[in-house]
């Protein structure tokens, strides 16, 4: 039953933001008020609205980018129905997208927390910090969730402005390493909008190179995003969010 929850949770989500027409992407840098991403041409997309005008009129600034590559482009026609493929034929997909439901300023790890449990994601084999567009950031690879059942995850959560993002790839064992490198970098091509004009070869800055989940490099010089070294940081997240969770992430 409580799968089952989820799940319709999931579907009421992706049918509460209104969305434009399917593009086919070209490398072509493709921005909304919030965020932009670098999509290959190999990619169909589609932007969408995820914001309380949304909601109510139906309209609303894009703060949301759907995708999944050109051969399944079907799935993002129509308004319903992509939880099931996902769940029933592996499609890849993935969504970027600002979430305004969740309270502002919160803590990042308050919201991964919230979002593992959202989701119903099972089976995690790796959870680490790292950054996207230039604010840290949580990784969180895993083999299941209620959302969308067998299929592999990639997710990263990350706050910016006060407020959370979530970039989540999905798709069944085989079309997730077939498509995940693409992933990876449109994941290193996201700028938020008030950095966009940010130089440099990526916003995804990480002591590993690939997906591949291995532990992070861990050093005694300080972070370069907050200052703060490892084991300041550890604490601040044990007083958040529990021992537990923090150990996950710091490799303890």
């Amino acid at each position: 039953m409580n799968i089952i929850i989820v799940i319709l949770i999931g579907i009421v989500f992706l049918l509460s933001f209104s969305v434009t027409t399917v593009f086919a992407g070209g490398n072509d840098i493709v921005a909304n008020p919030y965020f932009s991403i670098n999509i290959p041409d190999n990619w169909a997309y589609r932007e969408g609205s995820y914001t309380l005008e949304a909601k109510n009129t139906g309209l609303g600034p894009g703060n949301l980018i759907e995708l999944t590559p050109n051969e399944f482009s079907d799935i993002l026609v129509g308004g319903g129905g992509v939880i099931e493929k996902i769940r029933q034929d592996g499609t890849p997909y993935a969504i970027f997208f600002q979430d305004t439901d969740y309270p502002k300023n919160a803590p990042l790890e308050s919201y991964v927390k919230y979002r593992i449990n959202n989701y119903g994601i099972q089976n995690i084999t790796s959870q680490q910090y790292t950054t996207v567009g230039n604010e840290k950031s949580v990784r969180i690879y895993a083999n299941e969730s209620a959302w969308y059942g067998g299929a592999k995850i990639a997710l990263y959560l990350v706050m910016h402005d006060k407020e959370p993002y979530v970039v989540l790839y999905v798709a069944n064992a085989k079309n997730y390493e077939k498509y995940l490198p693409e992933f990876e970098q449109m994941v290193k091509s996201f700028r938020f909008a008030d950095s966009a004009s940010s130089e440099g070869d990526g916003n995804l800055t990480n002591t590993q190179s690939n997906f591949s989940g291995a532990n992070l490099t861990e050093s005694s010089t300080r972070d370069t995003t907050n200052n703060k070294t490892q084991e300041e940081l550890y604490n601040e997240c044990v007083n958040v969010a529990g021992k537990s969770l923090c150990d996950s992430l710091f490799k303890r």
